[in-house]
C-alpha cells in the first residue's frame, strides 16, 4: 500500500444490536477479545498514521522509512484483513441494520477501495515507471476516509457497550485489553520507523568552501565577482557552498531505474553531455590555464563543466582540473536543478542540490528501494526536477549567450556567441502563444508514443498533459562530428538525426504550421540566361536564413563554418572556376584551388565563408580559442534569421568554351574550423579514426547558355579571375 492511503478497518467488534442479548453480548466479548481483531485493528491505525505521516509531512528520512513501513503494513494486512471481515460480517450481518452497522458496511467499502489501489501502486511503483495519478487520489481519498470511519465505528462501539462494560468485567476488560495493544502497536511502529531513520545516513549534498581553495587574484578586484568562490563564471549555488559530484552527476540511474530510459539514450551522445570531455575544450582548458591561472578556467566551466565546478575541482590544488562526472557535462541533475537564470548569460544560473533519496547513490537491493521510494513517493523528487524555468527561452539563455568581461580579457566587456539575443529580437519570437517559436520548440522536438513518466504537458498551446510525448534530450543541433569520435552510446541515431537537421530535412508537425519545410539555410544561384564566349558571367550566390531563430552561424564563430562551393563547368565537364573548395593537404576551405581562404573576404571575391575570428587588444587574431584574451572580433560574417546575403563572381568564360555552362552551388557546413583542430588538437582525427564531416546543407544548380563570341580570341580564365584556371 502507498501513500496517504492507509487505515480502515470495519471488521471492529461492533456494539451489540438492540435485542440481541446475551448472545450479542458474547459475540461483543469475543469479538473484542479476537487476536485476528486486535492484529487487523492495530494494522489499519498504523496505515492511517504512517500514511497521514506520508501526506501532511515534510519530506525527509523518517518519511521515506514510513512508506517502507506504510507498504509492508499493506501488504500484510491483505489476507488477515479479508479472513477477519469475512467472519466478521457472518458474525453480525442479520442483525438489525444500525447506523454502527452502517458505518461498519462504509468501512469496508473504504479498507476494500484503500487496498486495491495500494496494491495497484505497489505494483507500479515496483516494476513501472510511475504511479498513477487516478489511482493515487483515489489511495489518498479512500484511506483517509476510512480512517475517519474507523475511527466513529470504534467510538460508537465503545460508547453504546460502556454501561454493559460496568456490569460485565470480562467486556470490559477485553475492550481495555484491545486499546492497549493497538496503542502499543502504534509506540513499537513509530520506535522502529525512528531507530531506523536514526541509523540511516544520507550524505548532505554541500559542503562548506575549503580554507585552501584560490579565489582568482585580478577577479577580486570586481564587486561583480568578489567574494564568489566560483567566479569569473555567474554560475552559483543558492549558498554558494560548494556540491559533492555525486549530488550532481549519476545521470546513467535515470535510465536505469526504469523511469526515463528513452530520455537517458538521447542525452548520452548529446553535445550537452560531451561538453566537458571532449578533447578540443580539454586542450583550450589546459591552455588557459597555462596562460592565466587554473581558478580562472571557472569561467568556462560555468557552462561546460558544472559538476567540477561546484565540487570546487577547478584549483591550483586539482591539477586535473575535473571531478568524477566530468564525463557527463551538463548533467540530467545540473539542468533539472537550475532554479534561478537571469538573460545576462555567462552561465548565470543558480543550482539548488536536490535532496537525495534513500540509496541512490548505491547498487543493489538499496538502489532498487531508492528506485521504489522515488516512484511510490515522488513528491520531493518533483520538486527538485520537475520546475518550470526548464520551459522558458531564459533558460537556455543563461548559457547560450557569453561576453568576455574585463575582469577576464583585461580591456573591456566584449560580446561573444549569442543565440538568445538575436532570437529575441526575430520574427519568430511573438507575442502569440500559436506562433511563437521558443529554444525548445525546434532543438527538443516532440517524441511520439514516449513511456517516458514525464510525458504529457500542461500550459503549452500545442500540447495536452496526456498526449503520450516528451520533449527529445538530444538536444539536435549540429555536431555530427564529435558523438562519433567519442564513440558516445547511440552516437549513430544522434548523428543520423543530426545530419538531417544541417540538411534541412526534418519535419516537426507539431509547429508544421509555422516552421516551414525545407533547409534551414537555403543557397539560390541567380545567373543571366546566356553569356557569350569570352566575356565574363556574372554570377549571385544568395543565402537566405530561412528557419534558424538565432543568426546563421551561430555558435562559437571561430569554430563553426559554413560556406559557398560552388563549380562552372561547360558541356565537357571542363571545370572553369571553382570557389571553396577543401585543400587535400591542410584539409582548410580554400577561395581557389591552392589559394587558402583569407578571413573576411570582400562579397565580389574570394569564397563566402560565414564566420568570426577573436582578436586581443592588440588587433592580434587568436586562433586558439583564447578566449580569455578577446577584445573584440573580425571578419564577422553571418545572417539574421529570414534575413539574406550574397555574394557575387565574375567568371571569364573561354572562347572555346562548350555551352550550356552548369553552375553548381553547394551550402556546406562543418563544425570546426581545421585550422584549430590542426593547432589545438593536431593528431585528434587521425588517432580517433573519424575525420570531421562536410555536410552539405542546399544545393542550386542553373543552366547558362554560351553563344558565339563577339571577339576573337581565346581569353582563357587565369590566375586572376578568382576562380581554378580553366582546364
Amino acid at each position: 500500500m502507498l501513500h496517504s492511503d492507509a487505515v480502515d478497518d470495519r471488521d471492529m467488534p461492533a456494539a451489540v444490536p438492540p435485542g440481541a442479548g446475551e448472545g450479542g453480548l458474547e459475540k461483543s466479548v469475543h469479538g473484542w477479545r479476537s487476536p485476528l481483531a486486535v492484529a487487523v485493528t492495530a494494522l489499519l491505525v498504523l496505515l492511517g498514521a504512517t500514511g497521514l505521516w506520508i501526506y501532511l509531512a515534510p519530506f525527509s528520512t523518517a518519511g521515506q522509512v514510513q512508506v517502507v513501513v506504510h507498504t509492508g503494513l499493506g501488504l500484510a494486512l491483505v489476507v488477515p484483513y479479508a479472513v477477519y471481515q469475512y467472519r466478521h460480517w457472518r458474525a453480525w450481518h442479520d442483525q438489525r441494520l444500525t447506523a454502527e452497522m452502517a458505518l461498519g458496511y462504509a468501512l469496508m467499502v473504504g479498507v476494500v477501495t484503500s487496498t486495491v489501489t495500494g496494491l495497484w501502486l505497489t505494483w507500479q511503483a515496483v516494476f513501472g515507471p510511475r504511479i498513477g495519478t487516478t489511482a493515487d487520489l483515489v489511495h489518498l481519498v479512500s484511506g483517509i476516509a476510512a480512517l475517519v470511519v474507523l475511527g466513529t465505528h470504534l467510538w460508537q462501539a465503545f460508547r453504546r457497550r460502556r454501561a454493559a462494560a460496568t456490569r460485565r468485567p470480562p467486556l470490559g476488560r477485553a475492550q481495555r485489553r484491545f486499546g492497549a495493544v493497538v496503542a502499543a502497536a502504534g509506540a513499537v511502529a513509530s520506535a522502529v520507523v525512528v531507530l531506523v531513520a536514526g541509523r540511516i545516513e544520507t550524505p548532505p549534498p554541500t559542503f562548506a568552501v575549503p580554507a585552501d581553495y584560490t579565489l582568482p587574484a585580478f577577479e577580486q578586484q570586481y564587486d561583480l565577482y568578489r567574494g564568489n568562490p566560483f567566479a569569473p563564471s555567474f554560475a552559483r549555488t543558492e549558498s554558494l557552498t560548494m556540491v559533492q559530484p555525486a549530488a550532481l552527476a549519476g545521470s546513467a540511474s535515470c535510465g536505469t531505474a526504469g523511469c526515463h530510459a528513452q530520455v537517458l539514450a538521447e542525452w548520452q551522445p548529446n553535445a550537452h553531455r560531451f561538453a566537458a570531455m571532449n578533447q578540443p575544450f580539454k586542450a583550450v582548458q589546459a591552455l588557459f590555464a597555462d596562460s592565466r591561472e587554473p581558478a580562472e578556467t571557472r569561467y568556462c566551466a560555468g557552462c561546460h563543466d558544472p559538476i567540477s565546478l561546484f565540487a570546487g575541482a577547478k584549483d591550483p590544488s586539482n591539477p586535473g582540473l575535473a571531478a568524477p562526472g566530468v564525463e557527463e557535462g551538463i548533467s540530467c541533475v545540473v539542468c533539472h536543478t537550475i532554479s534561478e537564470v537571469d538573460e545576462r548569460g555567462n552561465a548565470d544560473y543558480v543550482v539548488t542540490p536536490p535532496r537525495r533519496y534513500y540509496g541512490e547513490d548505491g547498487e543493489g537491493l538499496a538502489k532498487q528501494v531508492s528506485d521504489f521510494l522515488i516512484r511510490a513517493y515522488p513528491r520531493q523528487h518533483l520538486a527538485d526536477y520537475d520546475r518550470n524555468i526548464l520551459r522558458e527561452p531564459e533558460f537556455c539563455g543563461a548559457c547560450h549567450k557569453q561576453f568576455i568581461p574585463e575582469a577576464l580579457n583585461r580591456f573591456g566587456d566584449a560580446d561573444s556567441q549569442n543565440q538568445y539575443d538575436p532570437w529575441k529580437a526575430s520574427p519568430w519570437h511573438t507575442d502569440d502563444p500559436k506562433t511563437d517559436l521558443s529554444c525548445r520548440d525546434c532543438h527538443m522536438r516532440l517524441v511520439e508514443g514516449s513511456t517516458d513518466p514525464g510525458s504529457g504537458e500542461m500550459g503549452d498551446a500545442r500540447r495536452t498533459d496526456a498526449d503520450g510525448k516528451h520533449r527529445h534530450h538530444g538536444f539536435i543541433g549540429t555536431n555530427a562530428f564529435m558523438p562519433e569520435l567519442l564513440a558516445l552510446e547511440n552516437w549513430e541515431t544522434h548523428v543520423g538525426l543530426t545530419e538531417a537537421w544541417v540538411r534541412g530535412e526534418t519535419v516537426l508537425p507539431e509547429i508544421a504550421d509555422v516552421w516551414p519545410e525545407g533547409p534551414v539555410a537555403s543557397i539560390a544561384v541567380l545567373a543571366p540566361p546566356s553569356v557569350a564566349a569570352g566575356e565574363r558571367l556574372a554570377l549571385r550566390a544568395v543565402i537566405t536564413n530561412r528557419k534558424a531563430g538565432h543568426t546563421f552561424i551561430t555558435g562559437p564563430l571561430d569554430f563553426i563554418r559554413s560556406w559557398v562551393h560552388l563549380v562552372v563547368t561547360d558541356a565537357t565537364g571542363r571545370v572553369l572556376a571553382e570557389y571553396g573548395s577543401i585543400d587535400p593537404v591542410t584539409r582548410d576551405i580554400t577561395d581557389a584551388v591552392g589559394q587558402p581562404h583569407l578571413l573576411g573576404n570582400r562579397a565580389d571575391e574570394g569564397t563566402l565563408v560565414f564566420e568570426s575570428l577573436p582578436i586581443d587588444e592588440n588587433g592580434e587574431v587568436l586562433r586558439r580559442h583564447e578566449l580569455w584574451m578577446m577584445a573584440g572580433g573580425t571578419g564577422k560574417r553571418l545572417v539574421f534569421p529570414r534575413q539574406s546575403d550574397a555574394q557575387q563572381y565574375s567568371i571569364r568564360v573561354p572562347v572555346r568554351a562548350i555551352g550550356p555552362l552548369t553552375v553548381r552551388a553547394a551550402l556546406n557546413y562543418r563544425r570546426y574550423r581545421q585550422e584549430f583542430l590542426n593547432l589545438v588538437v593536431p593528431t585528434m582525427e587521425e588517432e580517433g579514426g573519424v575525420f570531421q564531416p562536410t555536410i552539405t546543407q542546399s544545393q542550386a544548380e542553373v543552366m547558362v547558355a554560351v553563344t558565339p563570341p563577339q571577339a576573337a580570341g581565346d581569353a582563357e580564365t587565369g590566375p586572376g579571375d578568382g576562380g581554378t584556371t580553366a582546364r
